[in-house]
């Protein structure tokens, strides 16, 4: 029990400081994807809805969770793309709680019709950070060596526990298609399906102080790379493919690299990662991550579905404390959606839009 307890303060006492340095991170990033990039906003024509829920580190004492929502849309009329995210977190005993509620919007550049888009995004947001409460609070001049917390402590009680700001958000996307041995066919399933992205978040450096001093939010900037490459021959009506995938974070002082694999086969995508601090060094290494979902379609094939579950098995340091952390994700996609009857120009640009020529049942991973 002690050594729980002593373990919340130390968590409880870096939320109340370094946490506000880092984002949090899901390890579903197919699944929530204008959170890593607003260039993802309408990169598929049509409306698609997003749910994620992330509960880290299940044997702390506190509440590590986050919540994202979000829908985007994207239609030819409006060159693009528009969407909306709305991100909730939950840290530490004390309940430090950030929440970010965006717009944006993304415009589609057509290079090559059919094969080659590239994406430009931006995202305007509210975004906040609050202790919930702080009495919940444990520091280290409360604790007793053998009665534990019976005394009162000297910290002081910030004068406001909220602090509110605007964020903003930029990224760029390229999607293009690859086809082994040269040539300019694209409707063959052997066809390499790319996505290449950059972004940069918090870009603007909000004060983000809850003690009245200046303490700027670090910029973020994240690169990623997935490919999707079928083993099956041309003409098979439910190819295997595997996903190589690319995910590199730094903010601050941390730089995080993610690799990982995934292996599809409509309806169902499994998946393996590997996450470690941006040197490759055994006893840098964060966590193994494990991927698992399926997509499906409803009766009257009006939207399409996909869920996901995935579980990060903790391997640095902390591995005997945390139990690792899990993470739900819902997709939904309504492909016929729409800004109402497209002009001559838009219904154009649909048809030239990117397209891999992959099965619809197969999941979405990027």
């Amino acid at each position: 029990m002690m050594r729980k307890l002593l373990f919340a303060v130390i968590i409880g006492l870096a939320g109340a400081s370094k946490a506000f340095a880092q984002d949090p991170t899901f390890t579903q990033f197919y699944a929530n994807r204008t959170y890593i990039n607003p260039a993802y906003a309408g990169v598929d024509l049509g409306l698609r809805f997003n749910f994620n829920y992330r509960n880290l580190w299940t044997a702390v004492p506190g509440d590590f969770s986050t919540f994202s929502g979000g829908v985007d849309i994207g239609d030819p009329n409006i060159f693009g793309g528009i969407g909306f995210l709305a991100t909730v977190g939950n840290e530490g005993q004390g309940q430090l709680q950030t929440q970010r509620y965006s717009f944006m919007y993304s415009y589609r550049l057509i290079v090559i019709p059919r094969q080659f888009d590239l994406h430009f995004g931006v995202d305007a947001a509210y975004m906040s950070k609050e202790i919930k409460d702080w009495d919940a609070f444990v520091f280290s001049d409360q604790l007793h060596p053998v009665y534990g917390n019976i005394n009162p402590t000297n910290a002081e009680r910030p004068e406001k526990l909220k602090v509110e700001m605007p964020d903003f958000n930029a990224g760029i996307l390229a999607r293009f298609n690859i086809k082994p041995g040269g040539g300019n066919r694209i409707r063959s399933t052997k066809s390499i399906a790319n996505t290449l992205g950059f972004s940069a978040q918090h870009i603007t450096q909000p004060n983000e102080s809850l003690l009245g001093r200046t303490e700027k939010l670090p910029i973020k900037f994240l690169a990623h790379y997935s490919m999707l490459a079928s083993l099956s021959k041309v003409r098979s009506k439910n190819p295997f493919y595997l996903s190589p995938n690319i995910l590199y974070e730094s903010q601050r002082t941390l730089s995080t690299l993610n690799v990982g694999m995934y292996a599809l086969r409509a309806p169902v995508m499994i998946g393996v990662w590997y996450r470690n601090e941006f040197k490759f060094e055994a006893n840098d290494t964060d966590a193994i991550m494990f991927n698992i979902g399926m997509r499906g379609m409803s009766r009257d094939k009006t939207f399409m579905y996909q869920v996901g579950y995935s579980y990060d098995l903790t391997l640095s340091k902390l591995a005997g404390s945390t139990s690792g952390s899990h993470e739900i994700a819902l997709i939904v996609e309504f492909t016929r959606a729409s800004f109402g009857q497209k002009s001559r120009h838009a219904k154009k640009r649909a048809r030239n839009c990117y397209n891999w020529q992959g099965p619809k049942s197969t999941p979405k991973i990027f």
